[in-house]
């Protein structure tokens, strides 16, 4: 099957939102305020909005019959945008802009103009202009433009599907790092991201790029992916044998051989001793959660005067912020 018939069997199976809203199911599609932890005020429906506005959008229906429904997604999607602590943009207020912006009512204009004023990214970054021609017709989509499709829709499976076929091809450096790219945010999957970062790093070892930062963070994503997959012992001898570029650079030097030893490889005292310095060197130039997760390690490897000092630096820094702040 070709990633064209993939497109349509997709889209296919996304008619269910655009069904339900236009016979009047609309209260998952509508803003709906949800507090988060992490991000703050956020929108609990603002996905199931993004699959809507894309079957809207692509689902072949008559412009005329949809207009209220356009019309009504894009106010609440102002209202999403004015109330997200996230702020942003997002693709469902180009998506509703492109949607209405067809119709071309004077009375819109009013509109548009409280999209751009909806928040400080808005104002910075929303174009009326630009959203009207973000989105190509369905039959002109890419390849690639599918793959962010699949993604924007959560559907993970089609994502996983168009990228088996962009695998296909020949991949070299810079399809390589596209792929490390879908692996991280499409498709998910440990088998794209082996490739694409063995790949990347061998490529760099027969040639190395211009900038030595290039090849370090190769080394590191590699020594990482290894990581991730359970592969410790041979993340850490590969730590070793490029310990020479890596602790030129002393972030990336420390907080890899931190990862390393918490993950308990063989070689973890080696690691300890060789990434202490750069620990010591960047003591004062640390972000607060580095100082935590170093002295949980310090800990594990009997320094536990030196885990107090990380622990209280840790802490100090975490008050000179909120001080900053003014949230003392």
């Amino acid at each position: 099957m070709n990633y064209k018939e993939l497109l349509y069997n997709m889209m296919d199976e996304s008619r269910g939102d655009a069904e339900r809203y236009l016979s009047g199911d609309k209260a998952d599609y509508l803003y709906c305020k949800e507090t988060d932890e992490e991000y703050g005020d956020t929108d609990k429906n603002y996905s199931n909005r993004t699959r809507l506005c894309y079957q809207l959008m692509y689902g072949g229906y008559q412009a005329e019959k949809i207009e209220d429904a356009v019309r009504e997604l894009f106010e609440t999607e102002v209202i999403s945008r004015e109330n997200e602590s996230f702020q942003g943009v997002g693709v469902n207020l180009e998506l509703v802009t492109c949607l209405l912006g067809r119709y071309q009512r004077p009375e819109d204009d009013a509109l548009f103009e409280r999209a751009k004023n909806a928040n400080f990214d808005c104002e910075l970054g929303y174009d009326k202009d630009h959203s009207m021609k973000r989105f190509k017709p369905l039959e002109e989509l890419t390849l690639e433009n599918c793959i962010w499709l699949a993604d924007d829709l959560g559907r993970q499976d089609y994502a996983c599907k168009f990228v088996d076929i962009f695998k296909e091809q020949p991949l070299g450096l810079e399809k390589l790092k596209q792929l490390e790219v879908y692996a991280k945010h499409a498709t998910k999957r440990m088998c794209d991201r082996e490739q694409a970062v063995t790949g990347i790093y061998e490529i760099y070892l027969a040639e190395p790029p211009k900038y030595e930062w290039d090849l370090c963070s190769a080394v590191e994503d590699y020594i990482l992916m290894l990581a991730d997959k359970g592969d410790g012992d041979k993340a850490a001898e590969v730590f070793m044998e490029r310990i020479g570029l890596l602790k030129t650079h002393d972030r990336t030097y420390y907080s890899v051989g931190n990862r390393l030893i918490s993950e308990n490889v063989q070689r973890k005292a080696e690691i300890w001793a060789a990434i202490r310095p750069a620990i010591k060197k960047m003591f004062n130039k640390m972000a607060p959660v580095e100082y935590d997760a170093l002295a949980v390690t310090a800990e594990s490897m009997g320094e536990s005067k030196f885990a107090v000092r990380l622990r209280k630096k840790g802490e100090q820094e975490r008050e000179a912020i909120k001080r900053a702040l003014g949230k003392e």
